[in-house]
Protein backbone atom coordinates (compact mmCIF):
# COMPACT_ATOMS: atom_id res chain seq x y z
CA UNK A 1 0.00 0.00 0.00
CA UNK A 2 2.89 2.33 0.77
CA UNK A 3 4.21 1.96 -2.78
CA UNK A 4 0.93 3.25 -4.12
CA UNK A 5 1.66 6.68 -2.61
CA UNK A 6 5.45 6.84 -2.81
CA UNK A 7 5.79 6.54 -6.60
CA UNK A 8 3.40 9.34 -7.60
CA UNK A 9 4.53 11.66 -4.79
CA UNK A 10 8.20 11.27 -5.73
CA UNK A 11 7.43 11.80 -9.42
CA UNK A 12 5.39 14.95 -8.74
CA UNK A 13 8.10 16.37 -6.46
CA UNK A 14 10.63 15.64 -9.21
CA UNK A 15 8.49 17.45 -11.77
CA UNK A 16 8.21 20.50 -9.52
CA UNK A 17 12.00 20.53 -9.23
CA UNK A 18 12.22 20.06 -13.00
CA UNK A 19 10.10 23.18 -13.56
CA UNK A 20 12.47 25.22 -11.40
CA UNK A 21 15.59 23.75 -13.02
CA UNK A 22 14.30 24.29 -16.57
CA UNK A 23 13.30 27.89 -15.75
CA UNK A 24 16.92 28.54 -14.81
CA UNK A 25 18.20 26.65 -17.86
CA UNK A 26 15.98 28.59 -20.27
CA UNK A 27 17.17 31.88 -18.83
CA UNK A 28 20.88 31.05 -18.72
CA UNK A 29 21.50 28.77 -21.72
CA UNK A 30 18.72 29.55 -24.20
CA UNK A 31 18.62 33.29 -23.37
CA UNK A 32 14.82 33.33 -23.30
CA UNK A 33 12.26 34.18 -20.68
CA UNK A 34 12.41 31.95 -17.61
CA UNK A 35 8.64 31.51 -17.59
CA UNK A 36 6.85 30.09 -20.59
CA UNK A 37 3.35 28.90 -21.30
CA UNK A 38 3.20 25.08 -21.20
CA UNK A 39 3.21 23.69 -24.73
CA UNK A 40 3.58 20.31 -26.41
CA UNK A 41 7.33 20.28 -25.62
CA UNK A 42 6.56 20.67 -21.92
CA UNK A 43 4.20 17.69 -21.92
CA UNK A 44 6.61 15.68 -24.06
CA UNK A 45 9.32 16.25 -21.42
CA UNK A 46 6.99 15.13 -18.62
CA UNK A 47 6.07 12.02 -20.62
CA UNK A 48 9.75 11.24 -21.27
CA UNK A 49 10.59 11.49 -17.57
CA UNK A 50 7.55 9.37 -16.69
CA UNK A 51 8.63 6.63 -19.11
CA UNK A 52 12.19 6.67 -17.74
CA UNK A 53 10.91 6.72 -14.16
CA UNK A 54 8.58 3.75 -14.75
CA UNK A 55 11.31 1.85 -16.58
CA UNK A 56 13.88 2.37 -13.86
CA UNK A 57 11.54 1.65 -10.95
CA UNK A 58 10.36 -1.45 -12.80
CA UNK A 59 13.94 -2.69 -13.18
CA UNK A 60 14.26 -1.98 -16.90
CA UNK A 61 17.39 0.17 -17.04
CA UNK A 62 17.58 -0.30 -20.81
CA UNK A 63 14.91 2.37 -20.99
CA UNK A 64 17.82 4.83 -20.89
CA UNK A 65 19.21 3.38 -24.13
CA UNK A 66 15.79 3.65 -25.72
CA UNK A 67 15.53 7.26 -24.53
CA UNK A 68 18.89 8.12 -26.07
CA UNK A 69 18.06 6.48 -29.37
CA UNK A 70 14.68 8.15 -29.62
CA UNK A 71 16.07 11.57 -28.77
CA UNK A 72 18.90 11.23 -31.28
CA UNK A 73 16.55 10.02 -34.01
CA UNK A 74 14.06 12.79 -33.51
CA UNK A 75 16.78 15.43 -33.22
CA UNK A 76 18.44 14.46 -36.50
CA UNK A 77 15.16 14.78 -38.36
CA UNK A 78 14.26 18.19 -36.95
CA UNK A 79 17.72 19.71 -36.72
CA UNK A 80 17.25 22.25 -39.49
CA UNK A 81 13.75 23.31 -38.45
CA UNK A 82 14.53 24.19 -34.84
CA UNK A 83 16.38 27.16 -33.50
CA UNK A 84 17.16 25.44 -30.19
CA UNK A 85 20.90 25.27 -29.65
CA UNK A 86 22.68 21.96 -29.28
CA UNK A 87 23.84 22.96 -25.80
CA UNK A 88 20.28 23.59 -24.66
CA UNK A 89 19.14 20.29 -26.21
CA UNK A 90 21.95 18.29 -24.60
CA UNK A 91 21.70 19.89 -21.18
CA UNK A 92 17.92 19.63 -21.17
CA UNK A 93 17.92 15.94 -22.05
CA UNK A 94 20.64 15.11 -19.55
CA UNK A 95 18.71 16.96 -16.85
CA UNK A 96 15.53 15.10 -17.78
CA UNK A 97 17.28 11.75 -17.49
CA UNK A 98 18.94 12.83 -14.23
CA UNK A 99 15.64 13.92 -12.68
CA UNK A 100 13.98 10.62 -13.60
CA UNK A 101 16.94 8.62 -12.27
CA UNK A 102 16.98 10.65 -9.03
CA UNK A 103 13.24 10.03 -8.64
CA UNK A 104 13.75 6.28 -9.08
CA UNK A 105 16.61 6.26 -6.56
CA UNK A 106 14.50 8.24 -4.06
CA UNK A 107 11.69 5.69 -4.42
CA UNK A 108 14.12 2.85 -3.84
CA UNK A 109 15.49 4.49 -0.70
CA UNK A 110 12.06 5.36 0.70
CA UNK A 111 10.63 1.90 0.05
CA UNK A 112 13.56 0.13 1.75
CA UNK A 113 12.81 1.85 5.06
Amino acid sequence: MRQFFVYPVIFIVGEILAILIFMTLRKSVANTSAIKKPDVETFKGILERLVIFCGLTGGYSTVLVMFGALKLGTRLHDEHDKNVSNNYFLIGNLLSAFIAIADAIACGVLLKR
